[in-house]
């Protein structure tokens, strides 16, 4: 598996299953390995856990039997589009499954070689960008990306080479009002790295009158580790600028059509203003998503000084000015918090975090999913939901009814183990 480092920057599945299947819970689906798992959470440390992006087959040359269940390589949030772009009852989420499964692999995976697109076993030539995917949980054969050269023409298990800067590696996901799509590109992952054809970008895609959301805009180029976006009721966007330290505000206006970028390098022409977003006592922040009912804002820090190979970093809350209200979980006892990365919240409040758990070297170990209850708005000690999971990127709680899949009905994610990921977890 070819993934970055990071430097710097079944009692409650039964009880869910006949006479109240229907009522509504939470699920937080994490991207992890490349892949999804969703644990059906119940207030409790350990909830079940299902597949919801199945791995790829043991054997990877074959395309007999039956295929992996989404079977696509994925990372970072899930976002639902909206209604009003034209393309509803859909979702996406940032996907790499051409580049991961046909171009990195050694040998490529039989069914990089499936060109028929009704074939359960179709993977399609995309680069990096986003998979668009029906309720059902099934790819939707739809893909979002920037322009790549050649990149299609590659041929398998070969190396693309250095293209033009494209998607290197998108996460996250947002949208705006009119329906148009901004997402992250991380980038490189290394600071040390100065190409700028390398670095991070945040994006913004059009839905066009085909509702297909192939035009796009650049609005930043030069980031360095952006984060997953977010976007305020003004339409406010948030990044994360880990390897500079920093929280970015980007403010109206935002380009409206791919007419705002007519340069080749697809750069806006006016950009939106950026600025600081305050985040006092975290020095490496990489996430942020609303305090429910609140114009607050949690956000996190990967990283506190000293503390690489030993857990670390700080869960913060901010108010909209990004003045600190309250520290929500930080590593006290060491151990606590292990490098938190992407955060949602749920219908009652609590916060879901993935944790990288990086070693001494700021490689990625074996990682978690944890949760932070409140009791009377006062944030109660963290409870692990999953461990020992390469590189869990992102977290999504979403309300069950809003996808047709029977949750407790899907195959249970059995808990790795250590010797799966790189470290202790």
């Amino acid at each position: 598996m070819n993934r970055r480092s990071f430097h710097l920057p079944l009692a409650l599945a039964l009880a869910l299953a006949a006479p109240r299947a229907a009522r509504a819970f939470d699920v937080v689906i994490s991207t992890q390995g490349e892949f999804a798992d969703a644990y059906l959470v119940n207030g409790t440390a350990f909830p079940p856990k299902v597949v919801f992006d199945a791995p790829d087959p043991a054997n990877p040359a074959s395309v007999t039997g039956t295929p992996p269940r989404g079977g696509r390589h994925l990372n970072g949030k899930l976002c639902f589009i909206p209604r009003r772009s034209g393309r509803p009852n859909r979702y996406l989420v940032a996907d790499d499954t051409y580049r991961e499964a046909c171009l990195d692999s050694d040998p490529p995976q039989a069914r990089c070689t499936v060109t028929r697109r009704g074939s359960p076993f179709f993977v399609g030539k995309d680069p990096d960008g986003w998979g668009v995917f029906r309720l059902n949980g099934k790819w939707s054969r739809v893909h979002i990306h920037t322009a790549w050269p050649g990149f299609d023409t590659t041929p398998l298990g070969t190396d693309p080479g250095t293209p033009p800067q494209g998607n290197a590696d998108p996460q996250g996901c947002v949208f705006d009002a009119q329906g148009n799509m901004y997402g992250n590109d991380v980038g490189t992952g290394d600071p040390t790295n100065m190409d700028p054809s390398r670095e991070g970008a945040l994006i913004v895609f059009f839905p066009g009158p085909r509702h297909r959301y192939d035009t796009y805009c650049f609005l930043d180029k030069g980031l360095k580790q952006a984060g997953m976006p977010a976007m305020d009721e003004s339409g406010n966007i948030y990044v994360a600028e880990t390897g500079m330290g920093m929280m970015c505000k980007y403010s109206p206006p935002c380009p409206a059509s791919v007419a705002d970028c007519p340069g080749a390098d697809h750069l806006v022409t006016t950009a939106p203003t950026k600025t600081m977003f305050p985040t006092p006592g975290e020095p490496t922040p990489a996430a942020i998503v609303r305090v429910p009912g609140t114009d607050h804002w949690y956000i996190d820090s990967v990283l506190l000084p000293g503390v690489p190979g030993s857990g670390g970093g700080i869960i913060n809350e901010y108010d909209a000015n990004g003045v600190f209200v309250q520290t929500i979980v930080q590593n006290v006892p060491p151990g606590t918090l292990l490098n938190p990365l992407g955060m949602d919240v749920g219908s009652d409040g609590t916060l879901y975090y993935a944790e990288l758990n990086l070693n001494a070297d700021t490689s990625t170990g074996c990682g978690r999913v944890s949760m932070v209850r409140f009791v009377g708005g006062t944030p109660q000690a963290p409870q692990v939901l999953g461990q020992n999971l390469s590189f869990p990127d992102g977290i999504t709680v979403i309300d069950s009814s809003q996808v047709h899949v029977n949750f407790p009905r899907l195959a249970p994610a059995p808990e790795p183990s250590p010797t799966t990921c790189n470290g202790g977890g």
